[in-house]
């Protein structure tokens, strides 16, 4: 007898654990939080760079982080900060100049923002209001330095050779700025270097001390024999052209609207003048009308009341004389005539044999059209007759283009009257 088999044990499955070096998920953004804090440390550290302070009047909208520093067109910094002085009075704007223009961080060196102020003679600032302000790094020869003062408007051309000199105007000198041109018959010759007030306290009298540097070489002068200076040669030909009545003065470039310049001209009724030095600094004499407060009296001085009573004058004949009735009356009938004619000439076209009597109706027609033109004329006339004011003309031309038409009206019925085959073959040459 067999005994039956026991019956089979169940089979353990053993689960094996594997330890997860991976933190979790949980733990990816820290890790992140961590990288980014060291990229931009990273990168701080490679971009370096050097902190200076430039004090501006006017920020202009500079922005920290966006507004450039240009030399020579390659962006050399940024501003990282914008600020107001604790008085309130300036603009403190810190820039980071990369280490390779840190050379040019010199005293002498000038920041200009272009684009600060909406100008037509500054192409910058029509730009600037698209792109924004830019800071244009312009640098000295000084020994280093790290705050600077900031000027607005573009950075000058840089000059060959600079001399000084000194203009003192009499009136005032609206906008004018440092580097702004120095003109002579519309080319450059040197540039403004700065602006200040005087005082002579013998008279009270007023002056605006202008500075200046000319380039000999814009003046194509011979270079100075042996021995010596530019400031030698500069200085006879300035002799020379003074003596010739050479005067300055301030202009606009575009007139009127455009950002100041002093311009070098000859001004043939200027009184006398010498060339003197004064203070270490030779002195080009100012023209007499040379300030701005000349061109404000000028304009005063434009008869535009006149013109104004004038153009009203003209106005009221122009009103007066449509508003007539004999005109319009007159209008009407010459409406009706040229209507009529032009009916009488369509009926007698090259496809109907015009008879006699339509000839003559033709003729009585374009008589009567004369008759209205001059109509027209005679009421135009008696209505500006009749006014206070004669007009100044305007009108006149077209009275005598009305009336050469009634004499080429009635020259033409004349020639229709003696030649009635016109209608069809047309007037003999």
């Amino acid at each position: 007898m067999n005994e039956p088999a026991p019956p089979e044990s169940p089979q353990r499955t053993v689960a094996l654990m594997h330890a997860n070096r991976w933190p979790g998920w949980i733990w990816a953004v820290p890790l992140a939080a961590v990288a980014i804090v060291v990229w931009l440390v990273l990168r701080q550290i490679s971009l370096h760079g050097v902190a200076v302070t430039v004090t501006f009047d006017n920020a202009a909208q500079m922005k920290s982080g966006t507004t450039q520093v240009i030399y020579r067109g390659v962006e050399v910094g940024k501003v990282t900060k914008v600020s107001l002085a604790k008085d309130g009075s300036k603009a403190v704007v810190r820039l980071n100049i990369q280490d390779d223009a840190k050379k040019y961080l010199r005293e002498g060196t000038h920041f200009y923002l272009e684009g600060a102020n909406m100008s037509l003679g500054d192409p910058a600032s029509l730009k600037a209001i698209v792109a924004g302000p830019t800071v244009e790094m312009s640098p000295g020869d000084g020994p280093p330095a790290r705050s600077f003062a900031g000027l607005a408007g573009a950075a000058p051309e840089d000059l060959a050779i600079a001399i000084p000199y000194r203009i003192h105007f009499q009136g005032a000198v609206g906008e004018l700025k440092a580097g702004a041109p120095v003109t002579l018959r519309g080319f450059k010759v040197g540039e403004v270097t700065g602006v200040g007030l005087g005082v002579d306290p013998a008279d009270g009298t007023l002056t605006t001390a202008t500075q200046i540097a000319l380039d000999p070489l814009s003046f194509h002068l011979q270079g100075p024999v042996a021995g010596g200076t530019w400031t030698t040669v500069m200085n006879a030909a300035l002799k020379s052209l003074i003596a010739h009545r050479l005067r300055a003065r301030l202009s606009q470039s575009p007139p009127l609207i455009g950002s100041r310049q002093v311009e070098l001209a000859l001004v043939p009724e200027a009184a006398p003048a010498s060339f003197e030095q004064s203070d270490g600094l030779w002195e080009i004499p100012a023209a007499s009308d040379a300030g701005f407060d000349h061109l404000i009296k000028a304009a005063g001085q434009f008869p535009l009341k006149e013109i104004g009573d004038n153009v009203r004058a003209i106005s009221e004949h122009i009103r007066t004389l449509s508003a007539s009735p004999q005109l319009q009356d007159s209008i009407v009938h010459l409406d009706n005539s040229l209507r009529e004619l032009d009916r009488t000439l369509k009926t007698a076209g090259p496809k109907v044999a015009p008879t006699l009597q339509s000839v003559q109706d033709t003729v009585k027609r374009l008589n009567a059209t004369a008759d209205d033109l001059d109509k027209t004329v005679i009421a135009a006339r008696a209505v500006i007759g009749n006014q206070p004011a004669a007009p100044d003309g305007s009108l006149e031309p077209t009275l005598l283009h009305v009336s050469e038409a009634a004499r080429a009206v009635r020259e033409l019925a004349d020639y229709l009257d003696a030649h009635p085959e016109g209608l069809i073959k047309g007037r003999a040459k």
